[in-house]
């Protein structure tokens, strides 16, 4: 059985805590057994292992277990953070080898993420690779080491940034995970990794303690195996404390058709024609809508430029000129997007997109979510991406994909249409409606996997 328990939800491990079938240690052991026998490609998932202290935090959860006090059923739970996150003792690095010079000697305590994560009694396990300074979709990483996708047996694209983390829960070296997402970041690996991944109403999960990319659009999230773990782990990190309802299915749930189909394949079309007309026959009320706002949105970013880029240059640029040539080209380009950038054209590009959104929001007559394909495309092989043109491209089709949840400041979790198959859905929904979002998201997967 304790073979088995690696692969279970971090709910399922939780209530075995809770039963006293493992204790914490015994738990923490498994998963780092499952480290050492894991291939070198799936170690490169994790930039670091903090083995000291989860033993010791294992110890203190085991106290507990034994005098009936667990602090949460994720209570002896091991995790994987994104390095992008400080952990008291080990600053977050940002998969830049520049990074890790200018920050390598400085004092960090716990990100705010951290702290009520251990309030929890969540164990952080492992920091995570990811994209440098969180900038790509696509997982890839010239300066630091990065995983394959871990689906495949050929090399294929991670998907970024947030890669490690999906990298990691997907292989089983951890059940939960945290990921920053600012234009698609945990959704993206997510969709590419069978997992469900969960970006919140911006500033919902603090960012305290988080290396920025977009002070306008970086978010906290999770990335999980069931919207279940999704759920707790989201309300630990919020401590919003969410008493979920179950949810009327007679809620209108609009099915987005001009969006995220370009590039989906025939044989794709249809399984996400199967899913929908699923949810149908089980009562749900879902309708066919467009919103030609999303597209308008990507091309003002595609042909006036980018707000996350205007706003990474602005922060990070007295970082980048002590070291320009130790930064991934791709990413160093993406830079030098925001700085060739003026003010006021950022400025314009922040009001037409902020006119967008008052213009979606009052036009969603009548419709409580919105399902729309996560991606469009399989993940790329690696070899594909041999030059700067095939990486732009491919770059921009899942980012223009996700980044509309970051621009319309939706909450947005991403689920698997069928376990181990790269091709998921993402449910949308109006700002701070993070409860009812979640809620749906429970009820969908309950009727997708039964």
């Amino acid at each position: 059985m304790k073979n088995d328990i690696t692969k279970l939800t971090a709910y399922e491990i939780g209530i075995l805590l809770e039963k006293r079938k493992i204790d914490p240690i015994s738990l923490l052991e498994l998963f780092l057994e499952n480290y050492n026998l894991a291939e070198e490609d799936t170690k490169r998932a994790v930039s670091k292992i903090l083995k000291k202290e989860a033993f010791f935090e294992a110890k203190l959860s085991w106290e507990r277990q034994k005098n009936n006090n667990r602090l949460s059923i994720f209570d002896g739970i091991p995790s994987g953070w994104k390095d992008v996150i400080d952990i008291k003792n080990y600053p977050a690095f940002g998969g830049s080898t520049l990074l890790k010079k200018l920050r390598k000697n400085i004092k960090v305590k716990d990100a705010y993420v951290i702290t009520n994560a251990r309030r929890s009694g969540i164990i952080p396990l492992f920091k995570t690779s990811t994209v440098e300074f969180a900038f790509g979709g696509l997982g890839l990483n010239s300066s630091q080491q990065y995983p394959k996708n871990q689906m495949y047996k050929d090399l294929r694209c991670p998907g970024g940034s947030s890669s490690g983390s999906a990298a990691t829960v997907f292989s089983n070296l951890i059940p939960i995970a945290i990921g920053t997402d600012t234009a698609g970041s945990i959704r993206i690996p997510s969709c590419w990794h069978s997992l469900v991944g969960f970006k919140p109403t911006y500033n919902n999960i603090s960012c305290k303690g988080v290396l920025p990319l977009s002070k306008s659009y970086d978010t906290v999230g999770t990335i999980c195996k069931t919207v279940r773990d999704s759920i707790i782990l989201y309300n630990i990190l919020s401590k919003e404390h969410l008493n979920l309802f179950r949810i009327k299915k007679k809620c209108k749930i609009g099915v987005v058709t001009d969006f995220n189909f370009s590039y989906l394949e025939n044989k794709d079309k249809l399984i996400f024609e199967r899913f929908i007309n699923k949810l149908v026959k089980n009562g749900f009320n879902l309708k066919n809508i467009r919103i030609p706002e999303f597209n308008i949105a990507n091309k003002i970013i595609e042909q006036e430029g980018g707000i996350v880029n205007y706003e990474a240059w602005n922060y990070w640029k007295a970082s980048i000129y002590k070291g320009e040539k130790l930064i991934d080209k791709n990413v160093l380009s993406r830079f030098h997007l925001g700085k060739n950038m003026s003010d006021k054209v950022f400025l314009d590009i922040k009001y037409k997109i902020n006119k967008l959104k008052k213009k979606i929001y009052s036009n969603f007559d009548g419709i409580d979510f919105i399902i729309l394909p996560t991606l469009s495309i399989e993940a790329p092989e690696i070899k594909k991406i041999t030059d700067r043109e095939r990486y732009i491209f491919y770059n921009n089709l899942v980012l223009s994909n996700t980044r509309i949840a970051n621009l319309f400041n939706f909450p947005a979790i991403t689920m698997p249409i069928k376990k181990n198959y790269w091709l998921s859905f993402s449910v949308l929904c109006k700002e701070n409606k993070d409860k009812i979002l979640l809620s749906v998201a429970q009820e969908i997967e309950n009727v997708i996997y039964d």
